[in-house]
């Protein structure tokens, strides 16, 4: 049984981990991609724009100046403590494993190179991580040892109120970015652009995957 109540069969527990910790990686470098930050003279972040949970990380990083993994850390319990509000289930073992995992390997990459390069290749990049990101959640959401925070969040609101996981990613990521804002950390075209699909690309993805997997 996984974090969705999706019965599923073969893979053993060393598999598991391993999978555990591909998914994972799917998810950072994503991210990493997508971060893509250079500094500016007044110390602020630059970037094309971060994925709408990166935007509230970088809030947090310019009013309190807490870096980027602690900054993953403390959205992840927001979005823990709201999960277990409405349904504990999708919460497990996965769930806090990656949630660290995580933090380390986004302090561990650094793309920051790609900052200075042509705007295309940025464009590229900024793509590239917003597919990465969205198909590292769906990949996530079909785990056996519990999903990620964020993405627990999501699946909690959709059964509770049994609207499509776009609809409820939109509202998260929108709430994300009028969090990030009271930060003081605005969003540029990237944020804007994975809130209108990254909700899409994580829910087909989802479909496409439960048609090749052994996923009853």
């Amino acid at each position: 049984m996984d974090g969705c109540g999706v019965q599923r069969t073969g893979p053993n527990k060393e598999n598991e981990i391993e999978n555990r910790l591909f998914k994972t990686s799917i998810n950072v470098t994503g991210h990493r991609l997508f971060l893509n930050r250079t500094r500016r003279e007044d110390g602020g972040l630059s970037t094309l724009g971060a994925d709408v949970v990166v935007l509230v990380w970088e809030g947090l990083n310019r009013t309190f100046g807490v870096d980027m993994g602690t900054s993953n850390i403390i959205v992840s319990l927001v979005f823990l403590a709201i999960t277990l509000s409405i349904n504990w289930r999708y919460i497990g073992f996965g769930t806090v494993v990656g949630m660290f995992l995580q933090s380390f390997f986004i302090n561990l990459f650094d793309f920051s190179a790609l900052a200075e390069m042509d705007i295309a290749v940025k464009v590229v990049a900024m793509v590239v991580g917003i597919a990465l990101i969205a198909m590292g959640c769906a990949v996530y959401a079909l785990a056996e040892l519990g999903v990620g925070p964020y993405i627990a969040a999501t699946l909690a609101l959709h059964e509770k109120f049994k609207t499509s996981i776009p609809k409820n990613k939109f509202f998260i990521d929108a709430s994300c970015v009028i969090t990030a804002a009271i930060l003081g950390q605005w969003p540029t075209i990237g944020p804007v652009v994975s809130l209108l699909i990254s909700g899409i690309i994580m829910d087909q993805t989802m479909v496409i995957l439960k048609k090749f997997l052994p996923i009853k």
